[in-house]
């Protein structure tokens, strides 16, 4: 198996082709890995061997002859030289466990993924971090106490982590790029080149200029459900800190919380109004025993610093 012209391709390129498949989240693409490796895995697919499927429904006794099928007329219209251009393309990278540029954070994790797909620096996450996170439906109190944190965060060389998604995500990577200190980290539940949500474009590009932008989909993976929770775990893995500046009760910002306790990483919260459904997620978090932030000193200190 070759790639473009006379170069032949990394076997990651496999890989990058295989993440690409319909529904291939982070926990079958472990589970097919785990038996073949990824070369293997797509000439078996391609090929519509019986073992794949029986693999599948051994997943996913409902599912998976179905999805046998749909990988198998996918991966035999799929060119992997195709999908490794794309990923390399304008200064993308790729970055697997055990290789140059992968998340230190990352390597021995709960749930690691088995692939990145990177833009930006890959000196950038060496360093303290801390995830911002909270809801898209914010209101200016929290905007601003999102962005306040970003950017004294970054004054301090302290790396903001979060999801890129509109509302705190945004603002507290706003901050962190107002206060040009330490690069910012972007982890996004799309491919890096299906820009999600589209107001966030010129973020995307500025985060991936001064920092990092990451993500586990493959190039031209649009919105899914199932992968924003998933993108989360990432969040919460690279932190060292969570802080969780404005959320309700149910949403992102709780799944990010749990994976963090699950990783045994530190969860502040930002006291809001007792009457503000924005703040009820946030004020709950502190009457369980999250740490209160009340301001940038209180991270600092979680941090060790």
């Amino acid at each position: 198996m070759s790639g473009c012209g006379e170069v032949p391709l990394p076997r990651h390129a496999w890989t990058a082709a295989l993440s690409g498949l319909i529904g291939m989240g982070p926990r079958r693409l472990r589970a097919v890995l785990d038996r073949w490796t990824a070369p293997e895995a797509w000439e078996l697919i391609s090929t519509g061997a019986p073992v794949v499927r029986e693999l599948l429904i051994e997943i996913d006794p409902k599912t998976g002859a179905r999805q046998a099928q749909e990988w198998w007329e996918q991966c035999r219209a799929t060119s992997v030289e195709g999908v490794w251009a794309a990923a390399v393309d304008d200064g993308g990278a790729v970055v697997v466990p055990g290789g140059p540029g992968f998340p230190p954070g990352l390597a021995d994790d709960v749930e690691p993924p088995a692939i990145l797909f990177t833009r930006g620096r890959c000196d950038a996450l060496p360093g303290p971090t801390v995830a911002i996170v909270g809801t898209r439906r914010c209101t200016t109190y929290g905007s601003t106490t999102a962005w306040e944190l970003g950017r004294a965060l970054a004054g301090q060389g302290i790396r903001v982590v979060s999801g890129l998604a509109l509302g705190i995500d945004a603002a507290a990577h706003a901050g962190a790029l107002a206060a040009d200190g330490a690069p910012p980290i972007g982890v996004v539940a799309t491919g890096l080149d299906v820009v999600y949500p589209r107001r966030n474009r010129a973020l995307w590009e500025q985060v991936a200029n001064c920092g990092l932008l990451l993500t586990e989909a493959a190039p031209g993976t649009g919105v899914e459900r199932w992968r924003f929770p998933a993108r989360n775990r990432i969040i919460s893995a690279l932190a060292q800190v969570v802080v969780v500046v404005e959320s309700p009760e149910r949403g992102g910002s709780m799944y990010t919380v749990a994976e963090a306790l699950r990783r045994d990483r530190a969860v502040m919260a930002v006291p809001g109004p007792i009457t503000a459904r924005s703040s009820a997620g946030t004020n709950k978090l502190l009457a369980e025993g999250a740490v209160p932030v009340l301001g940038v000193e209180d991270i600092v200190i979680a941090l060790g610093l």
